[in-house]
């Protein structure tokens, strides 16, 4: 399978840009998992108003029911912690951003050792006291 070609783009958003969109993206997945979450609860007060007025209760039915209300909270809060990671990712993208050489620690400089002094030198490296 060969590499896949992406078209040049005449606007390509720079890193500010592209961290704004992370962000959007991020609070509009949380909107929407907001909104399940209210649509599941009234779904759960419906059942539970229809539950209680039947006179004959189906125990099988409030099972089934619960495992369905369990298995979209499941997903809801695997989405959750995708989200989670997206963001403390994104947060790190700024935060190398805006301090490139924090982990980075500069090495001290040698000194270099002074070049040999030429014959008959009196100084005082040469000199023997």
């Amino acid at each position: 399978m060969s590499m896949p070609i992406v078209p040049k783009q005449p606007y390509r958003p720079d890193l500010d840009e592209t961290v704004i969109d992370l962000l959007e993206s991020i609070a509009l997945e949380e909107v929407a998992l907001s909104h399940l979450l209210n649509a599941e609860a009234e779904k759960i007060q419906a059942f539970l108003c229809k539950f209680h007025e039947c006179d004959k209760a189906d125990y099988k039915e409030l099972i089934h029911f619960n495992r369905t209300v369990n298995s979209t909270l499941s997903s809801i809060v695997m989405k959750e912690f995708l989200l989670l990671r997206k963001l403390e990712t994104t947060l790190q993208i700024t935060d190398e951003k805006d301090c490139p050489k924090k982990d980075k620690k500069e090495k001290p400089k040698k000194k270099c050792p002074p070049p040999p002094c030429p014959p008959g030198c009196t100084c005082k490296h040469c000199r023997k006291e």
